[in-house]
């Protein structure tokens, strides 16, 4: 604090005239070497700065500076005998409250002159600045309130920079995004903190074009890079700014789109989803109406097929073809049940069954599918139990690990897969891999059944084991496989609360471990299929000769072979290609039956509402439907519109005579006229 004694003389200064010139007050200090500072004058305007007047400040200069805070006082002092010693203009501004307690910012300035005595004489100039500042602090203020939005702007990134890429702001943001504090950021180069070194000359380029142009730019997507010198995806966009007091400034404005990105990917991802449904519901479809013509032409292969067996000796090399005939379109038959089980949505029908039977058809649509080089295995335990499972699903599931296996062989001259089905003592072992198997119950019975698929392929590493049932995640190019493979296994394992376990490594193969729970006992055996028990067709025709057969069949072919096979047995058969024909005459009594059999495709009148007619003329007669594809509506409609069974096509040789036998036994009086 300044304490040198005011001087006594009261005559008028010759700076007086000044300070009727000027705002604020004037004060003239001479600075010894010593550092004592002796006030030499004081204008009159000192009352409008301190409140106090220039005699009592001369008289106590305390006056002035205690209206300071001590800090400020020292501050004060400080800076003003640092300027005098080194002869350099002096500026300060400090806080006061004057004798009335209002609070005022003031600035002063004094130009050191040096005189011949060594002393330093110093004019100070004092002003109120009270306004200006408080100017300064609102806009101030109007520049930190967009910058503390900035700051709370999820995924917004603000970089601040002059014309030489260093940066002078960093927000929060910033620091989020590109992993820099602030503190870290600030005064350094844009280039050497988010900008790639192979972007460093367009970036250059588009500042110093932003500049030239007093437009900003946008710069779009571009990969810029954080901290850990890991790529991100930002949106980018440069503004330009002239600022009255710092100048040019241009600021990059980022998004980051890593979120979006994640966002944009899952839908995609859902929309192949829906893709893909729709593809299968189509294929399924698409499947069904191919079946039912396909399977008419079946039918009419097999059956003809089977009455020119019956017309050749044993030992006529006719019958050698004819058997090749039958076993092909045996096959055939087969093949498209399999595609139609694969194509459409079912619903679970879990039953007691003998997986060995599943894994023995599957086995022979594998071999038709695998190439000829590569080897197949097949151990079955004959003391597995049985399953509670649905077949379907059940196959659907093991030709799909199959499948898997044999198209992860790189080399399908040296390739090997084996399905191995045995008892297992407990429960299934704990899974080694996280999410693998589905939620089993605990109470495992004693003995249960395991099911393997190994094969000796490329295996896989940790990170596509942790994805393995993932939907739509596939390690196959592009192109070559949807992902869903696996995801379904998982999903049908989980519905009939079975395990898995998985066990591969790269260069060792995989193998795929499935447990289910037991539905018997170990040693029991499972009911041999139906085929064994089936009786022939002439076993079937015993006792029921004269029957009335009315069969309607919109195929030509069917029709005629359906005729034959019906005369040949015994039957009286009124065979129909015109569903509407069919009901006029039964209508007028010209087609008299025991029993009808009608197609369920047909143009003109369907054969669920062909049925419906008949049940209503003559409801004790029973009335069966045929088709080449039998769908879920029509099993659903079947039982309250009175069908008496359904015959799927080309099976139709082998279950008539069993739906006829079966049905025809419940008329119990002689034909009807």
């Amino acid at each position: 604090m300044l304490t040198i004694p005011p001087d006594p003389a009261g005559n008028p200064h010759p700076l007086d005239e000044l300070t009727e010139l000027v705002p604020g007050a004037l004060l003239r200090y001479r600075v010894h070497r010593d550092d004592r500072a002796e006030l030499l004058y004081i204008s009159r305007y000192a009352m409008d700065i301190w409140g106090v007047t220039a005699q009592a400040a001369l008289a106590d200069e305390s006056l002035l500076w205690a209206t300071g805070c001590r800090d400020d006082q020292i501050a004060v002092r400080e800076s003003f005998l640092q300027a005098v010693r080194q002869r350099r203009i002096w500026w300060h501004e400090w806080r006061i409250k004057d004798a009335q307690g209002r609070l005022k910012w003031l600035r002063g300035t004094a130009k050191p002159v040096e005189q011949e005595d060594g002393s330093v004489l110093c004019t100070a100039f004092i002003m109120d600045v009270s306004e200006s500042l408080r100017a300064r602090a609102l806009e101030s203020a109007g520049d930190e309130r967009p910058r503390q939005i900035f700051d709370h702007v999820p995924g917004l990134a603000v970089q601040g920079y002059g014309p030489d890429l260093i940066v002078t702001y960093w927000n929060a943001g910033s620091e989020r995004l590109y992993g820099f504090t602030a503190q870290e950021a600030l005064g350094r180069s844009m280039l050497d903190l988010v900008v790639p070194p192979h972007m460093h000359a367009a970036f250059q380029a588009t500042v110093q074009h932003m500049i030239q142009t007093r437009t900003p730019v946008l710069s779009g997507v571009q990969w810029l890079q954080r901290k850990d010198g890991s790529p991100v995806e930002v949106h980018c966009n440069e503004v330009f700014m002239e600022h009255p007091e710092r100048g040019t400034e241009c600021f990059c404005v980022d998004f980051d789109l890593t979120e979006r990105r994640a966002a944009e990917d899952q839908r995609l991802a859902l929309e192949m989803q829906l893709r893909e449904s729709q593809k299968l519901e189509a294929l399924g479809t698409l499947a069904g109406g191919v079946a039912h013509d396909f399977n008419n032409i079946m039918a009419a292969i097999l059956g003809n097929a089977r009455l020119a067996l019956e017309d050749v000796q044993d030992n006529d090399p006719a019958a050698i073809s004819l058997q090749e005939i039958l076993k092909a379109g045996s096959r055939a038959r087969d093949l498209v049940q399999r595609i139609l089980s694969f194509s459409r949505r079912q619903v679970l029908q879990r039953r007691v069954i003998a997986l060995g039977a599943v894994v023995d058809e599957s086995v022979r649509l594998l071999r038709a599918t695998l190439p000829r080089t590569f080897e197949l295995q097949v151990v079955c335990d004959p003391r597995t139990p049985t399953v509670l499972a649905d077949p379907t699903q059940m196959q659907q599931v093991l030709l799909n690990l199959c499948t898997n296996a044999w198209q992860a062989v790189p080399d399908l001259a040296s390739g090997r897969l084996q399905i191995e089905l045995k008892p297992h003592r407990g429960a299934p072992p704990q899974p080694r891999l996280a999410g693998a198997a589905p939620d089993a119950p605990a109470d495992w019975p004693e003995v249960n059944v395991c099911l393997t698929v190994s094969d000796n392929g490329a295996g896989m590493d940790a990170q596509t084991l942790a994805r393995l049932f993932e939907p739509f995640f596939t390690t196959k190019p592009p192109g070559e496989g949807t992902g869903l493979g696996l995801a379904v296994v998982h999903g049908i394992l989980r519905d009939h609360q079975a395990a898995i376990q998985v066990d591969s490594a790269p260069g060792r193969g995989t193998t795929f471990s499935l447990y289910f729970r037991a539905a018997g006992q170990l040693d029991a055996q499972p009911d041999p299929p139906e085929d064994q028990h089936r009786p022939a067709p002439a076993q079937l025709g015993e006792g029921l000769a004269g029957t009335r057969i009315l069969y309607v069949d919109d195929d030509e072919l069917i029709n005629h072979l359906i005729g034959r096979m019906l005369r040949r047995s015994g039957f009286q058969a009124l065979v129909y290609q015109d569903p509407r024909q069919a009901l006029i005459d039964v209508r007028e009594g010209t087609a008299c039956y025991d029993l009808a059999i009608t197609d369920f495709a047909m143009p003109g009148m369907s054969g669920l509402e062909l049925a419906h007619e008949l049940r209503a003329l003559h409801p004790e007669r029973p009335v069966a439907i045929t088709s080449g594809f039998i769908p879920e509506e029509l099993r659903r409609l079947a039982p309250a519109a009175g069908i008496a069974d359904l015959i799927p096509k080309p099976n139709t040789c082998e279950e008539l005579y069993s739906a006829i036998e079966r049905l025809a036994s419940r008329v119990c009086r002689s034909p009807l006229p």
